[in-house]
């Protein structure tokens, strides 16, 4: 009988063109690794025949804690958390963070293994106890206010918001309108940045008038739609924090009798459900929710095998998703602003709508 050699960790990390490290970072389900690498080393592995063992974990069930049982993203995320820990045999535990104290009691009387909070913000006292208990924990934060010193994983918020204007820019737009979140959030001061800068880039001035922060929700961005098309000179396409106050622009266009993207363009942000469902469909920067999961599981195991490795903070990167929202701006000559704003303000965008 021939006896076929051992193949090595380092064949599997020359065939994928990376190092041993990277390999055993992806054998092992630790952080730090993108998607496309991480299947280039799984499909060297599959290649060269390479055998190991996955050290056992030494911990018990993981406990998710949303901060919002109805929020559309948290369908997403689950899928995240399930597609690594179902493999491993860990046990997934949902619970909901109310007001009070007594969810956290619960929490901890459960005794996990680990714990992923989708809550934002975390309130210091939670910080404290989770502190006091030495249980690994990991913040996973869609919009950007994890307290420092915490694990967490998070995405790009300001590349977002420079995506967002960066392609409206290029489709020749000069009039852009913002309608953005609360600005006491971290993430919507980001993507504000991330739109002046992307102005600045093509030369552009932001013009205070087509500035607004208003709630993450369709109707309060719906009036501040209506506001901006009042202007005397109205924007020809507008950013949105999100895909809620998207489909609310665009429902404020539909009331004027504009057409979207034919005289208005429109981009939100996130990439949910309703996003692809619009008509038209809508142009958003997509937050990669489930790739979130599956790296906070990841950063959660590895403060598990080696405390030492905390605070851990990854961003994920977002992308741009071009769907039938946005066009070519319409061709008429613009007028030069009246009130133009060359720096980000410190306190609220605009009023409230």
């Amino acid at each position: 009988m021939t006896k076929h050699p051992t193949v090595r960790m380092v064949t599997v990390a020359q065939a994928a063109n990376v190092s041993q490290s990277v390999v055993s970072k992806v054998l092992n389900g630790r952080p730090g690794v993108s998607a496309p690498v991480r299947q280039r080393v799984l499909d060297a592995v599959a290649a060269t025949g390479y055998q190991w063992h996955r050290r056992a974990s030494r911990h018990g069930s993981v406990e998710v804690v949303f901060g919002s049982v109805g929020n559309a993203v948290n369908a997403q995320l689950l899928r995240g958390f399930s597609g690594v820990l179902s493999p491993s045999g860990r046990a997934l535990t949902v619970s909901h963070a109310d007001e009070g104290a007594e969810w956290l009691d619960n929490l901890l009387a459960h005794r996990p293994g680990g714990i992923v909070l989708v809550l934002s913000p975390v309130p210091p006292a939670v910080q404290q106890r989770l502190s006091e208990t030495r249980l690994p924990t990991v913040i996973l934060d869609t919009i950007g206010d994890a307290p420092a010193g915490m694990n967490t994983v998070g995405a790009t918020q300001w590349r977002g918001g420079t995506l967002a204007a960066q392609h409206i820019t290029e489709l020749g737009h000069r009039r852009i309108g913002l309608i953005g979140g609360p600005l006491d959030r971290v993430c919507c001061r980001a993507r504000f940045g991330g739109y002046l800068a992307a102005l600045r880039e093509t030369r552009i001035r932001a013009d205070r008038a087509l500035i607004r922060s208003v709630p993450f929700q369709s109707e309060p961005a719906r009036r501040a739609a209506h506001a901006m098309l009042d202007h005397y000179e109205p924007p020809t396409a507008f950013v949105a924090g999100n895909d809620l106050q998207a489909l609310g622009i665009i429902e404020a266009c539909a009331e004027r009798g504009l057409r979207v993207p034919d005289d208005v363009s429109v981009v939100g942000f996130d990439d949910l459900d309703p996003a692809r469902s619009a008509a038209p469909a809508l142009t958003t920067v997509r937050q990669p929710f489930e790739e979130m999961a599956a790296e906070a599981i990841r950063v959660l195991e590895a403060v598990s095998d080696d405390p030492s490795l905390a605070p851990i903070r990854l961003d994920l990167s977002v992308d741009l998703v071009v769907r039938e929202s946005t066009g070519r701006a319409p061709a008429h000559p613009s007028r030069v602003p009246r009130t133009l704003l060359a720096e980000p303000p410190h306190g609220r965008l605009g009023p409230a709508g």
